[in-house]
């Protein structure tokens, strides 16, 4: 009897053991920030090794991890769209496809002003109301570190968005389409932070159709982490945080420092615009001093491979420029001057120079390499006038625009979009309205809602074939981000002020 009590008050001191250890385990540790040059790209603490060495932290968790179960006061969290692409190959959830369907139907109805004044955690958009509450800024309604009320920066995130895309010309099932459009993106990055046209090295296991052929990691990583930061993501802030921080984490990690500059071509002066911009729209929204350097280095290597006879940007350093890459410069200069960084003139000097030598009918038209009338390059090289110094009244501006704008957008002509929409817009046209609803709409529309490929595009578009689905994608997105687009190049204030 005496060794049956025993085994009782072994067995009640173990489970009290138990209760007693188990209401100390640790919460799970939340992910370390990624780091360049051993600093922590958003300030916190850096675990490093013996001998001071920073430990880089790269992890790549599942979309749907990094939302959890349950509101701060216990109600069930709304399923994200990324539930939908998560899994290769599988069928969306019915209920998912369902509520696609209806908002791309309501897709002419404008933002409400109900929708505009509540609290953002009810907004009724997949996108929105993924994470519980405004995905840019936080339960206190602080903006993000870095960020001011009322600066150019502000229209981008939570209620301040919603104002902007209603302003403009967005509805509910275009601001759906971005968090869907954004969902696919970051289950489609690759587990070193990077993305790839040819779609290699992500969980897309051949799930999606239409692979680009551009081999520079940083050309594809960078149009890709555009959309992001242009919905109010950052390195530092936003549902997809940890996926804007690994992407441009990847981004550091291949600058190559020259005499000329920090180098992140991989091929193409493609690859150097896209990643200075990144970097530029991401210090300048966020302040991260970490990010000063390396883009002052990558501002200094676009100056030195600029053609010092035509002033333009092609493929390689030096070489006679082409207007497509020279946007990309343009654009990426332009960011940096925003986010208080020095742009030598003589670079915009030579810009303008070459913008001279391919224009057409006194300004109006602009072609590739010399003077054409080309639809999609007179849309580029107005947007360039815009950015280098032409006023919206500008009567050479206005005669480009004009003939731009008496036809109706063609929703494969993404490229030509994508510039036509921010020169519209910008110059305040009165065919903005009926032109963005013409192809808003269509982009809603088309895009996928089937297996992996949900939430992407591809389109019938030569020009930017090579990109495949995920330039495609991107370029999608940034089209229909335009009313409030974080990038601030493509601001009011980027266009009045020139360089």
């Amino acid at each position: 009897m005496g060794g049956y009590w025993s085994l009782v008050a072994h067995l009640a001191a173990g489970v009290i053991l138990a209760m007693f250890v188990a209401d100390r385990q640790p919460e799970p540790s939340r992910s370390r920030p990624i780091v360049i040059d051993g600093r922590g790209m958003g300030g916190d603490a850096v675990d490093r090794q013996e001998g001071g060495e920073a430990v880089v932290v790269a992890s790549a968790p599942e979309q749907a991890a990094a939302l959890t179960d349950a509101e701060p006061d216990g109600s069930p969290r709304p399923e994200a769209p990324s539930a939908v692409v998560a899994n290769a190959g599988a069928e969306p959830a019915a209920e998912a496809v369902a509520e696609a369907d209806e908002n791309a139907a309501d897709a002419s109805a404008q933002l409400t002003r109900d929708q505009l004044t509540r609290d953002p955690r009810a907004i009724d958009t997949p996108g929105i109301a993924e994470s519980g509450r405004a995905p840019h800024v936080d339960t206190r309604g602080r903006p993000p570190a870095g960020v001011t009320r009322g600066s150019r920066f502000g229209s981008r995130r939570g209620d301040a968005r919603l104002a902007a895309a209603r302003r403009h010309g967005g509805t509910a099932a275009s601001e759906a389409a971005v968090e869907l459009g954004l969902a696919w993106l970051a289950a489609h990055q690759a587990i070193d932070g990077s993305w790839r046209c040819d779609l290699s090295g992500c969980r897309c296991d051949g799930g999606c159709r239409d692979a680009g052929t551009v081999a520079s990691t940083t050309a594809s990583t960078a149009i890709a982490l555009l959309p992001f930061l242009g919905a109010g993501h950052t390195h530092e802030d936003g549902v997809h945080q940890e996926t804007v921080s690994r992407g441009i984490y990847y981004l550091a990690s291949r600058l190559k420092e020259t005499p000329h500059g920090s180098d992140l071509c991989e091929g193409t002066m493609y690859g150097q615009g896209l990643a200075t911009l990144v970097f530029a729209e991401a210090f300048g929204m966020t302040g991260d001093e970490l990010l000063r350097d390396p883009l002052a280095g990558c501002i200094r290597f676009i100056e030195t491979a600029q053609d010092q006879y035509s002033g333009g940007w092609r493929y390689l350093p030096g070489q006679p420029g082409d207007l497509t890459v020279t946007a990309w410069q343009i654009a990426a200069l332009k960011s940096a001057q925003l986010a208080g960084l020095t742009v030598p003139s003589p670079a915009i000097d030579g810009a303008a120079r070459f913008l001279d030598r391919v224009q057409s009918m006194g300004g109006a038209a602009y072609g590739y390499r010399s003077p054409s009338a080309k639809h999609s390059t007179s849309a580029i090289g107005l947007l360039c006038r815009m950015y280098t110094g032409w006023k919206p009244d500008d009567e050479r501006l206005d005669r480009g625009i004009e003939r731009l704008a008496s036809r109706p957008p063609d929703p494969d002509a993404i490229y030509e979009n994508f510039y036509l929409a921010q020169v519209l817009m910008q110059a305040g046209h009165p065919a903005w309205p009926r032109w963005n609803a013409r192809l808003r709409d269509a982009l809603v529309r088309s895009q996928a809602r089937v297996g992996h490929e949900t939430g992407s595009w591809a389109f019938a578009d030569r020009e930017t074939a090579a990109g495949g689905r995920l330039a495609h994608t991107s370029l999608a997105l940034l089209v229909l981000e335009v009313y409030y687009r974080l990038l601030p190049i493509y601001g009011e204030e980027a266009v009045r002020t020139g360089f």
